[in-house]
Order: structure tokens, then C-alpha cells, then sequence
């Protein structure tokens, strides 16, 4: 080794033994893939000037975490950290308190863990990204070759109505994955996603979120019905012109058969196409019209 390098080495090995919060901090790549040990913290940074720490591998008191946490936030503050997320493990609750009192806010919370933030900069609005706040429903308008639509009535309900089988998408699940899924579930059939009829978006819905409801037309793959005795009190194939008229079918329903049929007469539909992402590492689904018309 040269002299010149060992000098460097040493002056690096004072440094962090001075100031081994700064030394560390400085260290840290700007990326948003990897955790980096900062003092006791194993912090990920990202390109917005942000930190995410996650407290699954903590052990500290909470003597020791506030300790930890009050010098980081002179540092972060100091570097110009804008915002800084904490994700805390549910066995390590008792750091949620200490952290509210550092200012943290609630952003949302799951089964295992709560995220908090903090916004450093006094002189910039916070920026950070509120949770999501929408659902994604499903409905499948299932039509068969006789002219029939699929409906159902739930089980539990305030006013008896027909409808038409669906119901909440899961992560990661496409519009008509999750159309197909909660036919099958709530009434056995078997279906093929065909395009997407139309949508309603909502608000002050469940937990005061918004939601979208998305319809798909789907064509059975058979007839037999096999409902769910656990969520449908009946289930039934409907001709079209029977329910655009039924008193039990709501208005909103009607409408979206009328828009079914306009689209038929339009030979138009919304259909999906894959396309590969801007980040060239999966395909999104892309919803668009297009003729039906094959002439």
C-alpha cells in the first residue's frame, strides 16, 4: 500500500470515528433499491431526496431509538433530507409515541406495520404522496348467445335488487382477471374477458375513499349455474330486454346495459392491449377503443 493511500485511509478512519453520523450519511447512495446502515438506522434513500427506514431489525430501547432518532433528524436536516418515512414494525410499537413526538405523522397502517412521515424542509410545502385512496371494483356483464344477461341477488342487502356478479379487484389483478374471478366464485360460470363496457367513479365511499367500478363484458364458457350459497340469495340468466325494464334493476345498471348495446350497434368496444412498461421490465394492460366490425 502507498503511503499516499494509507494517509487517506487513516484520515477516513478518524473522520468516521469523530463523526460517525455525518461520515455515514454521506455515504449513502442516492438509490432507491438498497438499505444502508446510518448510526443505528438501515436507511434507504431515493432520488427525491427522501429516506425510508424500517425498524424490523432494530433492537434499541426506546432510550436508545429516541437517542438515535433525535441525532439522525440534526443530520437529515443538515444534508437537506426532504421528507423521511418510517416504517414501523408492529413488535416495535413502543417507537410510534417517541416518533410522534419528533414530530412523524400517521400515513397509513396494515396488519403487521405503521408508515409515519416527516416533511424537514420548513420552507416547502410537503410533498409526499398521500396512501392511495380508491378501490377498484369489478362487475362482470356476462352475455350468453341467447340474449341473456347474467344477474344476481346478494344475500345481504338494504333493498333487494338485481345486479350484476362482482366485487373488489386484489393487488395486482387486472380489470378482467378480477371480472372473471368473482363470476366464477359467485356463480360458478366460467367466462372469457371480452372489453371493458364502462366505469363509475365515486367518492366518500367505504373508509372515505373513492372508487371505481369498472364493468366487463365476458362470454360464458357454459350456462350451468352454481351460486354461492355463502354471498347470493339467487342467480339467474335474464333476457336483455326483461332487465333493461325490471323494477328491481337499479337506474345506474340500466345505463350500463344501454351503453352495452350502443356500443354493439357501434360494433365499437374497449379493449386491452399489453404494452411494454416505460421502465422495459413488465407489460401494463392498455385500455382503448376499437372496431369490432371484422368486415
Amino acid at each position: 500500500m502507498s503511503s499516499a493511500s494509507f494517509l487517506k485511509k487513516t484520515l477516513c478512519l478518524v473522520k468516521f470515528l469523530c463523526h460517525p453520523l455525518d461520515f455515514q450519511f454521506k455515504n449513502i447512495r442516492m438509490t432507491s433499491k438498497s438499505f444502508e446502515l446510518h448510526g443505528n438506522f438501515h436507511v434507504k434513500a431515493d432520488i427525491y431526496k427522501g429516506l425510508t427506514i424500517e425498524t424490523h431489525n432494530l433492537s434499541l430501547s426506546d432510550e436508545e431509538f429516541e437517542n438515535n432518532l433525535k441525532s439522525s433528524l440534526i443530520y437529515w436536516i443538515k444534508e437537506g433530507i426532504r421528507g423521511v418515512w418510517f416504517k414501523v414494525n408492529i413488535a416495535n410499537s413502543s417507537y410510534v409515541p417517541i416518533l410522534v413526538k419528533h414530530g412523524f405523522l400517521f400515513h397509513h397502517a396494515k396488519t403487521s406495520y405503521v408508515m409515519l412521515t416527516r416533511w424537514l424542509p420548513a420552507d416547502e410545502p410537503n410533498l409526499l404522496p398521500q396512501y392511495p385512496y380508491t378501490h377498484i371494483g369489478v362487475g362482470g356483464m356476462v352475455i350468453n348467445d341467447k340474449n341473456q344477461v347474467l344477474t344476481i341477488q346478494e344475500k345481504y342487502h338494504q333493498i333487494p335488487h338485481w345486479k350484476l356478479p362482482g366485487g373488489y379487484s386484489n393487488p395486482g389483478e387486472e380489470f378482467g382477471d378480477t371480472a372473471r374471478r368473482e363470476v366464477f366464485e359467485e356463480t360458478g360460470i366460467e367466462t372469457k374477458f371480452v372489453s371493458v363496457v364502462a366505469l363509475r367513479h365515486h367518492h366518500k365511499h367505504i373508509f372515505d375513499c373513492s372508487d371505481i367500478y369498472v364493468v366487463c363484458h365476458l362470454k360464458p364458457a357454459s350456462e350451468t349455474i352454481t351460486k354461492s350459497n355463502e354471498e347470493i340469495a339467487k342467480c339467474e340468466w335474464m333476457d336483455i330486454e326483461a332487465y333493461r325494464n325490471h323494477p328491481e334493476v337499479t337506474e345506474f345498471n340500466k345505463l350500463i346495459m344501454e351503453a352495452f348495446l350502443e356500443s354493439q350497434r357501434l360494433k365499437t368496444s374497449i379493449a386491452a392491449s399489453s404494452i411494454l412498461s416505460f421502465r422495459k421490465d413488465c407489460y401494463n394492460k392498455v385500455y382503448h377503443v376499437r372496431s369490432t366490425d371484422d368486415s
